[in-house]
């Protein structure tokens, strides 16, 4: 069952293949931290980045490569229990979509719940998204509404029990659902339908008790136009996840 839902959007956005025009390929490193405010609050903070690192020209057109994003979120996370948690927050995007430049406010809400099948630990995460992109060539503003739904499966290869410190393989598949989509350029724009976009990521690091260390392969999937074109996206990514006054690190929470 979670090996079907992992590839779900694989599987979805590989029926369009024939569409497909734009093939990336790039980095991605993120670094995150987590940390204890009091028995129940808690705090978050992800930085991210994605370099599309070759040129290429498609059909005549050419497409640079660039940096195409840098996000910042900050969120508080109420722990309700050792499964669930809620979040509200922000966050802030600079986008460059071959040289189209948008700035991007959002504010954020989600839930959080984890389980364990057997030696897995799954974490699944819904997230409302409320996006505000600004076209710095126009100065036209916009609105978008975002639903993101992830799940997350890690499996330590060690005894958790036992021992904080150890090798650990993940995967992970995240859809988005536009609700609303923005009208004044790429960034946050819906093109397709409801579901147009999806994230599929799989890897493995090393823990080193507070600190997890992760090497990855990221596919991004998304329908970039009105004429239905996709942009696929190859992704190396390499992850910190930071915790700080946390002692329960087993957990593996991915907010």
């Amino acid at each position: 069952m979670y090996v079907r839902l992992l590839f779900a959007g694989l599987v979805l956005f590989g029926a369009q293949a024939q569409a497909q025009n734009l093939m990336l390929f790039g980095a991605s490193p993120s670094y995150s931290q987590m940390g204890k405010l009091s028995n129940k609050w808690a705090y978050s903070f992800n930085a991210s980045s994605v370099i599309d690192a070759f040129d290429q020209t498609v059909e005549g057109k050419f497409f640079p490569a660039t940096h195409t994003h840098f996000v910042v979120q900050g969120l508080g996370v109420y722990q309700i229990n050792k499964q669930w948690t809620l979040g509200v927050g922000a966050g802030y995007g600079r986008h460059n979509i071959f040289w189209l430049r948008e700035n991007e406010p959002r504010l954020l809400a989600q839930t959080t719940y984890q389980h364990k099948v057997g030696k897995w630990i799954f974490t699944h995460r819904a997230r409302y998204e409320s996006r505000h992109p600004i076209n710095l060539k126009t100065g036209v503003r916009s609105s978008a509404d975002i639903g993101r739904y992830q799940v997350w499966a890690t499996l330590p290869l060690y005894d958790p029990a036992k021992q904080k410190k150890g090798y650990f393989l993940s995967a992970s598949n995240e859809a988005f659902l536009y609700f609303k989509g923005a009208t004044n350029g790429p960034v946050s724009s819906r093109n397709g339908s409801i579901f147009s976009e999806n994230w599929t990521h799989l890897g493995g690091g090393y823990n080193t008790g507070n600190t997890r260390i992760e090497a990855a392969y990221c596919f991004q999937a998304l329908v970039r136009n009105k004429p239905q074109d996709y942009r696929f996206f190859n992704l190396l990514q390499l992850n910190i996840y930071h915790t700080i006054n946390w002692h329960d690190v087993q957990y593996w929470w991915y907010f």
